[in-house]
């Protein structure tokens, strides 16, 4: 097999006139670059340098065959500096939508790696309810969004992310949180406040409660990110939502939060990307980008409460 690095040798050689001097060049020994001229013929089944004491000179096969190496070894060149600079050509605007129990934990560090990787991509990232995210898909106005345990159609393809468990939060010293976990029928008619069906959170509630036979005590509805955390921090209620949601709050003491086990409570963040625009190569960079950052956040503990899928 011919390979690129034993046309380099021999073609250093064929230049310099020289074993010595090409080694030299190279910074190899001479044995090692003399077995690349060998392999290299023998690849061939022809001799290319004729050796003398002299020195070496190029066989007839040996002039015709350094033209053609050139030419191989300056598209190889061509292809390497294409793909070192590949960042740099990528152009353009992406539009991403993120649920906003999602976005206080991945918009940041995607944004400041898109702005370092791909400088000339412009991210657009917009934080909306995950019901709302896939009609914006639909009508083709998001390259990209974040949605909750789904599967292709014929709008978007999905790819899985991360697997969160969901925890039951309210205010510090609210009961039923103290244990740090909490089993699905205690969960029985406390007072709950949630998204209004037929948002996909209340959906995915309500399937869960029905499987394992416990019935949910919505006191409260409210169609705001902001509501479902306030509210029960006032000791009003409870609420269940995705750690990423109140990580911060929890941190500073404002929220307790109890994972719900026996069952637990469990979905997907999955990457959707638009099927009614056309290709983009800026969409398909910060897609791979999306994926890494997600896939990276999860072992450094900075995505509570999630799992890779």
């Amino acid at each position: 097999m011919i390979e690129n690095k034993h046309m380099r040798s021999f073609l250093r050689v064929l230049d310099l006139g020289s074993f010595s001097k090409a080694a030299r060049s190279l910074n190899v020994a001479q044995p090692a670059l003399s077995q690349h001229v060998r392999k290299l013929e023998d690849a061939l089944g022809a001799r290319l340098l004729d050796r003398s004491a002299h020195g070496v000179a190029p066989t007839a096969l040996g002039r015709e065959f350094s033209t053609r190496a050139r030419d191989i070894l300056a598209q190889v060149e061509s292809a390497e500096r294409w793909f070192k600079t590949r960042e740099a050509l990528v152009s353009g605007e992406v539009r991403l939508g993120i649920p906003g129990s999602v976005c206080p934990v991945l918009a940041p560090p995607l944004i400041l790696a898109a702005a370092k990787a791909y400088p000339e991509v412009r991210l657009e990232i917009s934080e909306h309810m995950s019901g709302d995210l896939a009609g914006l898909l639909r009508e083709g106005r998001m390259d990209l969004a974040i949605l909750f345990s789904v599967t292709a159609t014929e709008d978007f393809d999905a790819c899985p992310l991360v697997q969160e468990t969901l925890h039951l939060i309210g205010a510090p010293d609210a009961p039923l949180l103290q244990a740090g976990q909490v089993a699905a029928d205690q969960i029985a008619n406390a007072p709950l406040v949630g998204t209004r069906p037929p948002h996909g959170l209340r959906l995915l509630l309500e399937r869960w409660a029905s499987k394992a036979d416990i019935p949910l005590n919505f006191a409260f509805e409210a169609d705001s990110p902001s509501v479902l955390v306030r509210l029960p921090a006032s000791g009003a209620c409870y609420s269940i939502v995705a750690k990423t949601a109140v990580a911060h709050e929890i941190e500073a003491g404002l929220l307790g939060a109890a994972e719900i086990i026996d069952p637990p409570i469990e979905r997907v963040a999955c990457l959707a990307t638009s099927k009614r625009l056309p290709p983009n190569i800026a969409r398909d960079a910060v897609q791979t980008l999306l994926q890494e950052v997600a896939r990276d956040l999860v072992p450094k503990g900075a995505w509570p409460g999630g799992k890779l899928v």
